[in-house]
């Protein structure tokens, strides 16, 4: 019999629970159907799933065994993949199973087509007079996991297996003991385990089988683990074949062509178990007896499982890998309080108390705000958390263990255990706060009880405090004891459904305690927001939010998302359409909803708009319709507004790709604004105003109504800006293309002032209505003065935020036309480039080339009906009206644009009331400061005396080509030199027209050419470190990242 130790996972694909599975050998394709919504345990309904043993058996079967015309029987068949895979090989095949299994075995042959026998089969029990002693082959795939059926099994086997018959056995080692198989097989058939060849007497041909042949595959210790990247081999696989071999019908999908893919590398399989995890785990003693520091490392270790969670590890990383907070039931001792021992009076309060901790972290997890593949590894394990414990005897627990250290505290001889006992007493203190933070700071209590954001805001005020208190602690964090068996770092096996996982390591010390206050210091922030008195200023806290440094954590980002919108609410008080109306009216005025109301509720308006004072048969015959149609759009709008708010409390990679995705659809909801717009316009028109006059009047920006539109544009510009911003922060683009970046920027930040303007005119002008709709003097007038105030805050920002993409969009462009900045192709000074290169480098610099990464680059913004985009022969235009500055005039330029920029946030400063604008005004205010001190120390730094930078950007153009050029005649002269050449060097005669020709080019080039080298070495001499501050850094850093407010 082969006893196999295997290991197999497609890290790339997890079908294990699908309902149906498809199995490829050679060219038979056999679907099996799974029960996967089974209750599954160790104990019952395994046979409902085909684990992988059952397909490397099915596989070992195929491909190297011959079984033709053999009896063949396979013990806990379940689906019956290995018989029918034996029925492939012309054997005549057997599968047998307890009787719930029966029907389940039948449905997959018949669905094959296979020719299989299903008999009921139960181990150490009386065999049907078919199958005894009549089996020449034995076949059982993950079947040892249960050992107290070990005894049965080998039993069954002598009843099966007749003379010179073998059995095939695949397990996999998940510590439950199947290895012990082996040895009661070995007694039973009184073999040496010593010999794996051993010739045996004929009678005991049905025992000696059994240890007939040993195949252990012991691997080792992979330490830090290994990682396996199957793309190398599947390209090297696949590189012999011809074009359109690979060529498959339409049907085929990505699981198909993974799923011949066979991963047998060990070190994939985060379960794999090495000599030394064995001996590891033999330790674990949960009735082991713990001192006060053991207690203590034990916590510790839990602590920082916890924040790594916090962190978007898996549990299974983490907090499963305690057997202490996976234990299905805590001590009877700990429950009551009675016991004496510091395990069941301090280590599994706090246990309990932690995993109710995770248990509301992760019910607000189950929101999916979050994301599995960035944000939090969900998995497929179990959650349960001890969840049949009430929060208050949890509360009642941590008492009682407050009460034992105290106790400790004054009974304890051992120095070390009081100290432990004082740490300990801290954490009790820390986890109690942070229960009760957790409580009343979660959506259900926030809903349901004004007072919870006040107490959850007092009580973590409290743990702050009682935080920054247990930092200053003054104890060995590493402890010199450990609890052997603790913990297990492969738990993964315990949970065969579960897919490798990236390995994560745990926190340190100091890290976890940084990230806890972090946590500790963002959740304060929802005071904040609740109380947000203005769309403007929601808007401000969650692009300040977004932005935040270091991101806060995963449970932070989607709690904030839950209080932002759930139950069709915004802020846990206001409805979608009521909170789109009041952001338009924010933006654009209510004229409107004054007219809609008016006409709705008062008969006194009804009569003086039929009067004529506002002529309309459309709104006045039906009013309700035209309130249908504005709630409508106002609903539609809710729906892509609260997904951009959501977008928001996302990781930053995210965000901007979903900027980019939301362009479209705000693209589109334009549209529909203006056709609202439009609409409104017309029903609104006064009779009393000619049709040329309110043409005329309409061609006016400062009268025109745009409403909606108007309010649609601008977040849709915010949504434009985001994007290049987030591209930038993140390191998206690169250096040679900062200059595009830029300017593209400062155009939308124009377009964007521009359209601010405008609103803030319309505004000004009596709400935005044509000059002929008067206001009747029963409708209300609404917050004009606030609207326009508003406006003036945003277009301040905005309007500094251009001068500061301007700015730094002349120094990238005088940066690169100094060399300063490269792409990858340009050639690095000192160094020829071969003639390879060179013509690499000419030809990645041909217009053609430039054009298509320009297109590439803003293509989603290119696709939008507006703004008008800025098209590649805009910006090359714009680029040759600045080629005809010196670079030092640019520069200049730029820093008295950072100090227009300065004086509009000083003039926003002197507004009053910020609304919500202060970490914004703040964070642009830094970018400015230090984008000037960047260029006050680069012309400190020569820039603007070099004579690279005092020349026109066209001859700076003609010095670099000469020199790429010059650098491309050295490569190619000592390509050719070499040994033995000599003879090849000397000057070879040329023509006198030649020779002419080439003493006219070497005349016209003296000139520039000696300006060219002066050129190079005044460039050579530039500190690079102050040139790339002013660039990388003001660009990367500072420019971009005037939202990114460090926590701290």
């Amino acid at each position: 019999m082969e006893l196999v130790r295997w290991q197999y996972r497609n890290p790339y694909h997890d079908r294990s629970t699908a309902p149906t599975r498809q199995f490829i050998f050679g060219p038979h394709v056999l679907t099996i159907t799974q029960q996967p919504s089974q209750s599954i345990t160790l104990s019952q309904n395994t046979g409902f799933l085909v684990w992988d043993g059952a397909y490397l058996l099915s596989q070992h079967v195929f491909n190297h065994l011959t079984l033709r015309g053999k009896k063949c029987v396979e013990l806990g068949a379940g689906s019956a993949l290995v018989s029918m895979v034996a029925w492939l090989k012309q054997a005549d095949a057997v599968a047998t199973d307890l009787a719930q299994y029966q029907d389940f075995a039948r449905q997959n042959i018949r669905a094959n087509g296979a020719q299989v026998d299903v008999q009921e089969v139960v181990w150490g029990e009386a065999l049907p007079q078919a199958l005894a002693g009549s089996a020449d082959v034995v076949f059982g795939s993950e079947i040892l996991y249960l050992e107290e059926q070990h005894k049965a099994l080998i039993h069954t086997l002598r009843g099966l297996m007749r003379e010179n018959a073998r059995a095939y056995l695949v397990y996999k080692d998940r510590g439950l003991g199947e290895h012990r198989f082996h040895e009661r097989a070995r007694i039973a058939g009184d073999t040496d385990a010593n010999s794996p060849h051993h010739a045996h007497p004929a009678g005991d041909a049905e025992l000696a089988t059994l240890a007939g042949q040993q195949l252990h595959l012991d691997a080792p210790s992979y330490d830090p683990l290994e990682w396996l990247d199957i793309g190398a081999l599947m390209t090297q696989a696949t590189g012999e074949l011809a074009v359109g071999e690979l060529l498959r019908p339409p049907s085929l999908t990505y699981y198909d062509a993974l799923i011949s893919v066979e991963v047998m590398k060990p070190q994939l399989d985060m379960g794999m178990l090495s000599p030394a995890d064995l001996c590891e785990i033999a330790k674990w003693d949960p009735n082991r007896r713990l001192s006060l520091r053991q207690v203590l490392w034990v916590v510790e270790e839990l602590v920082r499982c916890e924040l790594t969670w916090h962190s978007s590890a898996s549990l299974l990383q983490t907090m499963y890998m305690c057997n202490y907070f996976t234990v299905d039931e805590a001590p009877r001792e700990a429950l009551s309080g009675e016991g004496r021992e510091p395990r069941d009076r301090v280590l599994f309060p706090l246990v309990v108390a932690l995993a109710h901790c995770c248990r509301l972290v992760w019910m607000e997890y189950l929101r999916e705000n979050l994301f599995s593949e960035e944000d939090v590894h969900f998995g497929s394990q179990p959650v349960e958390f001890f969840g049949h414990i009430a929060r208050e005897d949890v509360v009642g627990m941590l008492r009682s263990a407050t009460a034992y250290l105290q106790d400790a505290l004054g009974t304890e001889e051992d120095e070390g255990e009081r100290e432990a006992a004082q740490v300990l007493l801290a954490h009790v203190g820390l986890r109690t706060r942070w229960l009760r933070v957790l409580a009343d700071l979660s959506l259900e209590y926030l809903a349901e009880d004004p007072a919870a954001l006040d107490r959850g805001m007092a009580e973590l005020s409290g743990l702050q405090e009682a935080h920054a208190a247990f930092t200053k602690l003054a104890f060995d964090p590493e402890l010199p004891v450990t609890v052997p068996g603790c913990f297990d770092p492969k738990c993964m096996r315990k949970y065969p459904s579960m897919a490798p996982i990236k390995p994560r390591p745990l926190l340190s010390r100091a890290e976890t305690h940084e990230a806890f206050a972090g946590m500790l210091r963002d959740l304060s922030l929802l005071r904040q927001l609740l109380h947000a008195e203005s769309v403007e200023a929601l808007v401000n806290f969650l692009g300040g939010f977004s932005r935040r440094q270091p991101t806060p954590l995963p449970f932070v980002r989607s709690l904030v998302a839950s209080v932002l919108s759930s139950n069709d609410t915004v802020l846990l008080r206001e409805s979608l359409v009521g909170f789109v109306q009041r952001a338009i009216r924010e933006t654009s005025g209510g004229y409107v909803w004054d007219v809609l109301d008016g006409l709705e509720g008062r008969a006194e308006v009804v009569l003086a708009l039929r009067r004529g004072v506002v002529g309309s048969s459309a709104l006045l015959d039906d009013p309700l319709a035209a309130r249908t149609r504005v709630d409508g759009f106002c609903r539609e709008a809710a729906r892509h507004l609260v997904d951009w708010f959501r977008t928001m409390c996302q990781n930053a990679p995210r965000q901007r790709r979903v900027y980019v995705k939301y362009l479209a659809s705000w693209d589109a909801l334009q549209g529909d604004a203006e056709e609202l717009d439009t609409w409104l316009y017309a029903a609104l028109a006064a009779d009393s105003i000619a049709e040329a006059e309110a043409e005329a009047e309409a061609n006016d920006p400062r009268c025109n109504p745009f409403w909606f539109s108007s309010w649609v544009y601008h977040v849709k510009l915010l949504l434009i800006e985001n994007a290049l911003l987030g591209g930038v922060r993140l390191g998206v683009y690169l250096g040679y293309e900062l200059a595009q970046v830029y300017g593209y920027a400062a155009q939308v930040f124009q377009v964007h002032r521009d359209h601010l303007d405008r609103m803030a005119k319309m505004t000004m002008g009596r709400t935005g209505q044509n000059p002929g709709l008067c206001r009747a003097a029963g409708v209300r007038r609404q917050e004009e003065d606030a609207c326009v105030a508003g406006l003036g805050r945003w277009l301040d920002v905005v309007e500094a935020q251009n001068y500061l993409a301007t700015a730094l969009w002349l120094v990238s462009h005088a940066c690169d036309r100094l060399g300063l900045v490269r792409a990858p192709w340009w050639p690095r000074r000192g160094k020829a480039l071969s003639a390879e290169a060179l013509s690499v480098w000419r030809a990645q610099e041909a217009d053609e080339a430039q054009a298509t990464r320009y297109a590439l680059r803003f293509r989603a913004f290119s696709r939008l009906n507006s703004p008008t985009p800025l098209t590649y022969a805009g910006w090359t235009d714009t680029v040759a009206q600045l080629d005809d500055s010196p670079a030092a005039d640019l520069v200049a330029h730029a820093e008295r644009l950072l100090a227009k920029a300065r004086d509009v946030l000083d003039r926003m400063g002197r507004r009053g009331s910020m609304r919500g604008w202060d970490e914004v005004h703040r964070g642009i205010r830094y970018a400015v400061v230090v984008n000037a001190v960047a260029l006050a120390k680069l012309q400190a730094a020569g820039v603007a005396r070099c004579p690279a930078a005092l020349v026109p950007g066209s001859q700076a153009a003609a010095y670099q080509r000469l020199l790429v050029e010059a650098d491309g005649r050295t490569a190619a002269a000592e390509e050719e030199e070499g040994p033995g050449r000599e003879a090849e060097m000397l000057k070879k005669p040329v023509s006198k027209a030649r020779a002419k020709r080439d003493r006219k080019r070497r005349k016209q080039e003296t000139g520039l050419a000696r300006d060219a080298a002066e050129w190079h070495k005044s460039a050579d001499a530039l500190p690079l470190a102050a040139s790339s501050k002013c660039c990388e850094t003001g660009g990367h850093v500072v420019l971009w990242s005037q939202f990114s407010f460090d926590a701290k």
